[in-house]
């Protein structure tokens, strides 16, 4: 895409605005690797430089400030500064982050700008329930600047430097001397403030003006507290065109931290603080449709949390940027565009139920109840993983994340410092890149040991004990019960890796730690038991969120159960009921077992009687185990392509028939109908196979899951 476009400060200008300012955003780098030597984690033991003033960390590790919105020139009189519904209607979505311009002159008449608008604009966030970041719009008026951030004193604690000066005619040199020069006053003016920038028109910045600023800070040592860029990915750009490049903001991000990384040497928040679908003035009118918006925010959003993005901010609220169409908000009515629910719609996902409108600082208690090492301060040796070592702890699953090694380095290993106190703790690993729970091809550590420390300071010195050692293990998710009565550090060690794994190596997305002092805390642990369907919908990847750990924490804040992924692809009854003594020595400690087979039996047109047979089999070992059995009715399918379609559905109806019987004669808690949960939904809920979830129906079984037995974690 070319660095220079006619009329690109389109979002804020009306048709009497003359000045121009570029936007766009070209992204493609490799994800940010972390070196493999003892590593400190930047975001748990270095939280109170890394957090940024108000951040909190919400459901799966994502940052609050994810969810920010802009208020620049208003070209309106009816704005977001002077529409008290718009307020209200941010603050009731909990938006988090407002990015507000102070500009030292009006861009719409040039007057110089008062007290009493500086105040508005801080009252505008404040109204909104959001925290300030404030723009110092113009980077060569020092005396505008101290005046902002000495009249704002705590009420912004945020500010960036200039808003993409580097398409504005700003040399790299000139900003440089001018961060190096005001920074160092405006952090003695305000010391608790923090100061980001260089907010580039793009991940790069126009003639390598982001590297050159990091090189720059990195000799003078006035170090940013974050970097910033913006993100418009489209440009004369069909919808279909653009609507292929909203994820495209994952690997801007990803390359924006690898450059910080590897010039500054550690690792730097990065945030967008500008995002939105295109520039134009105005921009293309597929921006109004309600799908094609919606999509758009929703892949983008999703994007940035994958990549691990600090801040984000989209652009504007309502401020009547690209003739309103970049706007949130109709400022012509104040109703909410579909842009607006996207975002409340994610915002609803990820914010937990505890949060209050008011942000705090994320280097308190995150709530996570007996979750005891989310966030928490992680060393490694010999991981070459991305996310370096606080990866394992920071909530998140699937491939952005994790901690790996090759076998021809091993051993490597992984200890987390906890809060001393618990007596006894849980221990769960998962691996999820591999879809069976059992495979010796996988990507789970065939040998490895768990240790415990008393008096560690770093995973190394110290002395450890060992508390389990395991050799030959093929599954890709394990559990362990540790006594932990004195101790304060925990480590695994892989010693080996899989024996046919393709790669020769290992990778481990989580581990998580649950204070079980408290029996009824070991009984908040489920093993899902079942095919390919399980499988899929419990991996608890950003898509298939919020999992059933999440909504029953999201419940009760007290509570967050242990998940154990135990999903084979293709099993039948016959086979659960062949494997069940395994799956039972394998994960002693797992109190509820979710059952959801059948599917794989429907082809076969198993005899009911048989069905029966199996998994009354199952049940009897799982509650003689001491365990708790809890039986789904098998999905709704859609298969019209298959001639007995119809035959097939009334063997569902006919086995799910037996699952009714097992758990009245049992005594069991009634499971979900996942029959009926499908049946109406099959479009948005099935794959083309008409068999397997969606990301929707994945969530939508998470949540039958909850519906049936979630009283039972939160009374």
């Amino acid at each position: 895409m070319p660095l220079s476009r006619p009329d690109t400060n389109s979002r804020w200008f009306c048709s009497v605005a003359l000045m121009v300012v570029a936007f766009c955003c070209i992204a493609c780098s490799p994800i940010i690797p972390i070196g493999q030597s003892v590593q400190s984690s930047q975001a748990a033991s270095q939280a109170k430089n890394t957090a940024l003033p108000g951040q909190q960390i919400w459901n799966h590790g994502i940052s609050s400030f994810i969810f920010g919105t802009n208020d620049t020139q208003e070209w309106s009189t009816n704005n977001v500064e002077t529409s008290p519904a718009i307020q209200l209607a941010l603050e009731q979505a909990h938006l988090t982050l407002m990015r507000s311009f102070f500009f030292d002159k009006s861009l719409a008449d040039n007057h110089a700008t008062t007290d009493a608008e500086i105040n508005q604009r801080l009252k505008t966030i404040e109204n909104s329930g959001m925290t300030c970041m404030g723009v110092l719009f113009n980077v060569y008026n020092d005396a505008f600047n101290k005046h902002v951030v000495s009249y704002a004193g705590s009420r912004c604690q945020i500010y960036e430097f200039g808003n993409e000066d580097d398409y504005n005619g700003v040399s790299i040199e000139n900003y440089l001397k001018q961060w190096n020069n005001i920074i160092p006053q405006l952090r003695r003016l305000n010391p608790n403030a923090r100061f980001v920038g260089p907010a580039t028109y793009n991940y790069l910045g126009n003639h390598d003006f982001m590297r050159l600023f990091l090189e720059g800070v990195k000799k003078s040592g006035v170090l940013p507290d974050a970097i910033t860029f913006h993100w418009y990915p489209c440009w004369n750009n069909t919808q279909a065109e653009c609507l292929a490049k909203a994820g495209s903001v994952y690997d801007a991000v990803q390359s924006v931290q690898k450059m910080a990384h590897d010039i500054l040497g550690k690792t730097v928040p990065v945030g967008v603080t500008e995002w939105n679908y295109d520039p134009g003035n105005p921009p293309p009118a597929y921006g109004d449709n309600a799908d094609f918006i919606t999509k758009f925010s929703t892949t983008a959003l999703q994007a940035m949390i994958r990549a691990g993005t600090a801040f984000a901010n989209q652009f504007d609220a309502a401020s009547y940027g690209g003739y309103g169409r970049l706007d949130m908000f109709d400022v012509n009515t104040n109703q909410p565009k579909p842009q607006y629910y996207a975002i409340k719609t994610m915002i609803q996902t990820y914010r937990p139920a505890s949060s209050s409108s008011t942000t705090q600082d994320s280097s308190s208690n995150n709530g996570s109840g007996p979750l005891i090492s989310f966030g928490k301060p992680s060393y490694c040796f010999h991981n070459d993983g991305p996310g370096g070592p606080q990866a394992i702890v920071s909530g998140r699953y699937g491939d952005w994340s994790y901690w790996h090694a090759k076998q021809a380095v091993l051993p490597s290993w992984c200890a987390i410092q906890l809060d001393p106190g618990p007596k006894r703790v849980l221990l769960t690993w998962s691996s999820d890149y591999i879809f069976d729970y059992i495979n010796n091809n996988g990507s789970g550590p065939q040998d490895y040991t768990i240790a415990v420390s008393s008096d560690s300071t770093n995973g190394s010195d110290g002395t450890w004990r060992t508390i389990v050692t395991v050799t030959g293990n093929h599954t890709r998710v394990r559990e362990h019960l540790i006594d932990f009565s004195g101790q304060s550090w925990i480590k695994m060690t892989v010693t080996r890796v899989q024996p046919l794994s393709a790669q020769q190596d290992f990778s481990i997305d989580q581990i998580n730690v649950y204070d079980v002092s408290s029996p009824v805390n070991l009984n908040d642990s489920i093993f899902f038991m079942g095919d390919s369907i399980t499988a899929m919908s419990f991996n608890r990847f950003d898509e298939n969120q919020p999992s059933f750990d999440t909504l029953v924490h999201t419940a009760s804040s007290a509570r967050f159960p242990a998940m154990v992924d135990g999903g084979i692809g293709g099993w039948d009854s016959a086979a659960a009921a062949q494997t069940i003594d395994t799956l039972l020595s394998l994960n002693p400690d797992m109190h509820y077992w979710f059952i959801g087979l059948g599917t794989n039996d429907v082809p076969g047109l198993v005899a009911p009687e048989t069905f029966q047979k199996n998994l009354q089999s199952i049940i009897n070992a799982v509650k003689a185990a001491g365990h708790v059995p809890i039986l789904a009715r098998i999905p709704y399918a859609n298969r019209p392509a298959v001639p007995n379609q119809s035959e097939l559905d009334q063997e569902v109806r006919a086995l799910n028939t037996v699952i009714d019987q097992l758990t009245v004669s049992n005594g069991l808690i009634r499971g979900p109908d996942l029959y009926q949960v499908f049946q109406p939904h099959a479009k948005e809920y099935l794959l083309p196979d008409g068999i397997h979830p969606t990301p929707a129906g994945a969530i939508a079984i998470n949540r039958a899951w909850f519906a049936a037995t979630g009283s039972y974690f939160i009374k």
